[in-house]
């Protein structure tokens, strides 16, 4: 072969070639590094609109329960006062004290007044507001008796009666829930005056240090409560907002990009109150993302920078690397020595081993990155280097790519300059000898310990998530403790007064009053209990093997009255002969199960209709239990949310004042039993909870003792 053939470079090779590729490449690293800027860009938004999302599904939760407060309160009250006024009592002499206590748990309002027919304060839980002439219309909307109002200017009912205050930030204002009383009670009204700086110190209190934004706004668009200073003012309307101009009223929920309170741009997101006609608004502002944006550019900048850089000055060598040899007909050692280059200047590191895992050669930026000199790791492989447990996969990884002939990518962890263990990514290019042979791998590395720990920081803020809302159902569970004592007074009381009243018909009646209304209250406790008990522990329930048939037939039974009552038949297998149904179980907890599913039956089946029990084997290793009425049905998406908590269906809500817990706790009961709760509709008509359990074996009996033998 003649010697300039044997120098003779591939045609691709040429140095015009060579400049083209040099600037195709900085071209694709430009691009690649604003795709990147931009996906980031996306992400960081739509990381702001779910956190918006979040918060502000919080909060509308927030503001519901403490409305829900409200209610209940002046619930309480309103029965207080009717049996004021069934017993001829001084109604505003006595009524303002026990208004005045049932005030001290309930820190979001100012006070609860009576009011008569004619507008005039009677009692107060604030003495300032007795004698005070209140017009109902100043507190309601025109053509509306009931409600939550307008948000008015003063601190209390007192300041309504007095010329209006002059606006401002720093002015106090109220807002109005107005209840009418029962029949007979002449006309007569109560007003809770609700503080609406609790809603925005509770805000200040959530969002903390982040640089989000929430407000409290009426379904009008009036300003109501606001985070931070910089919002508009208290009674501010707010009819500009795209709440109002895109959303409201055909959707209840939403996000957009506009200007916020503060005048700037921010990614809002907002949620309207399920029972008041309140809208929750939370927003992070646009110049956070862009500061975040802004920094991730300029990194992203920086290391474009950096690599055009490298890509010139490699495309430059390369170039005057291939004209010399095009004008000298190259020189292998120029070539060795351009490849060295470009070797030694890369700011990755990298390694060059045979097929045994030798090493051939390392650049500076290993050297750099591991801390061991070229001399000591050149002519040695991995595992005289590196303890067995880290060379192991290593060296597993590289036999991979020599025996595939194809890259391997893994990640792993390697030790650095200081001996600390680093994360890093590895890839891993087999290269050919020149009869095409694989001769071992080149291999370089990307050090991400930075990002693992970025993975570790966002699980420590998933935990600490995790133990808050485990926090919050040790609290629930405490104060539905603290309740039920209370009202196990209320009830014990009331029945004595029932026993010692029924020479007086009068007086029992407002006995069973209270005792009616005890009891309706320590169900809504018990159901709470129950459901903060399942979400902290299934200690609760002690499960052994029992023949659930029984425990089930006396749920039957015990419900026959009420069914009874509203012309309806429940139709169970007969006791008689009806095989045992064992399972692991605690009876107690099964019997509420069915209690629950077959009470909600027997509220929505039609008068005079048929509600069918079944209970049976459900194949080798399973029972089931069934529950079919002819009631209105449930919709099909609503099968499965109708079992999660304070949820109920769109198609039997009656406003009889249920909580929606109680499939909730039954879903809970199941999944401690390892069954399922589930509903689906029958073909004809009416819906079918099914319940299964798995099946057990049934228990031994006890052996008999052996008798004694007899001794001469």
């Amino acid at each position: 072969m003649p010697a300039d053939s044997r120098h003779a470079l591939p045609f691709w090779l040429h140095s015009r070639y060579v400049l083209a590729a040099t600037v195709l490449l900085a071209l694709l690293a430009v691009l690649t590094a604003g795709t990147f800027v931009a996906y980031e860009r996306r992400e960081l938004q739509n990381a702001a609109q779910a956190r918006g999302a979040l918060f502000a599904r919080v909060l509308e939760d927030q503001a519901n329960r403490t409305l829900n407060g409200v209610e209940v309160a002046l619930s309480a009250v309103a029965e207080t006062t009717r049996l004021q006024h069934d017993s001829d009592a001084d109604t505003g002499g006595t009524l303002s004290p026990l208004l005045q206590q049932s005030l001290r748990a309930l820190p979001f309002l100012r006070s609860i007044s009576l009011v008569d027919g004619q507008g005039l304060v009677v009692a107060s839980s604030s003495p300032g507001n007795v004698g005070q002439r209140i017009p109902r219309q100043r507190l309601l909307p025109a053509g509306t008796t009931a409600g939550l109002g307008p948000l008015l200017p003063g601190r209390d009912l007192a300041d309504l009666a007095q010329p209006a205050p002059a606006a401002g930030p720093a002015a106090a204002h109220l807002l109005p829930m107005v209840r009418p009383l029962a029949d007979g009670a002449q006309g007569a009204w109560l007003v809770a005056a609700i503080n609406p700086d609790y809603f925005a110190n509770q805000y200040r209190l959530l969002l903390g240090d982040t640089p989000m934004q929430a407000a409290l706004l009426s379904y009008g668009g009036q300003m109501l409560a606001a985070s931070h200073a910089t919002a508009p003012a208290a009674g501010t309307l707010l009819r500009d907002s795209p709440v109002f101009t895109r959303f409201l009223p055909a959707r209840e929920r939403g996000d957009f990009l506009a200007p916020g309170l503060d005048g700037t741009d921010a990614f809002a997101t907002f949620r309207t109150a399920r029972q008041q006609p309140l809208v929750v608004l939370v927003e992070t502002p646009e110049r956070t993302v862009q500061a975040d944006v802004r920094d991730i550019a300029g990194t992203v900048a920086a290391g474009t920078a950096a690599l055009l850089l490298l890509v010139g000055g490699l495309g430059t060598l390369a170039w005057r690397s291939l004209r010399s040899h095009e004008a000298v007909s190259g020189d292998l050692a120029a070539q060795h020595a351009f490849t060295d280059r470009l070797f030694q200047v890369s700011p990755i590191p990298m390694v060059v081993k045979d097929a045994s895992g030798r090493f051939m050669r390392v650049n500076k930026a290993w050297t750099d990155f591991t801390g061991l000199p070229p001399e000591r790791v050149i002519g040695a492989n991995l595992g005289r280097i590196y303890p067995a447990q880290l060379a192991g996969p290593h060296e597993v990884q590289e036999q991979m790519a020599i025996a595939s002939g194809q890259p391997v990518t893994y990640e792993e962890q390697m030790l650095d300059s200081d001996g600390l263990p680093r994360d890093v990514i590895i890839r891993v290019m087999p290269y050919t000898d020149a009869s095409g042979e694989v001769a071992g791998v080149i291999g370089c590395l990307m050090d991400v310990t930075e990002f693992r720990e970025a993975e570790q920081h966002t699980l420590e803020a998933k935990e600490a998530a995790e133990r808050a809302n485990t926090a919050k159902s040790e609290f629930l569970a405490n104060i539905s403790h603290e309740l039920r004592t209370p009202l196990q007074s209320i009830l014990g009381f009331s029945e004595l007064g029932r026993l010692r009243s029924r020479e007086q018909p009068r007086l029992q009646g407002m006995f069973n009053d209270i005792h009616g209304a005890g009891q309706r209250m320590l169900s809504l406790v018990n159901n709470l209990l129950d459901l903060s008990r399942l979400e902290s522990t299934v200690g609760e329930i002690d499960l052994r093997p029992t023949d659930i048939a029984p425990a089930l037939a006396e749920v039957v039974l015990e419900l026959q009255q009420l069914a009874r009552a509203r012309r309806l038949r429940l139709v169970a297998p007969a006791a008689d002969g009806q095989p045992a149904l064992w399972a692991p179980a605690d009876a107690f907890r099964l019997q509420q199960v069915l209690r629950n599913v077959l009470a909600n039956a027997i509220r929505f089946a039609p008068e005079g209709s048929d509600i069918v029990i079944d209970w049976q084997h459900d194949g080798p290793a399973g029972l089931l239990v069934s529950v079919r009425d002819h009631g209105p049905g449930i919709p099909p998406d609503e099968l499965d949310s109708i079992f999660g908590a304070f949820v109920q269906s769109s198609r039997t809500k009656d406003g009889a004042g249920g909580t929606g817990l109680g499939l909730a706790i039954c879903r809970k009961i199941m999944d401690a039993h390892h069954g399922s709760i589930q509903a689906r509709n029958h073909a004809e008509g009416g819906a079918v909870f099914e319940i299964r359990l798995p099946a057990a074996a049934q228990p031994m009996a006890e052996p008999l003792p052996a008798p004694a033998t007899a001794t001469t």
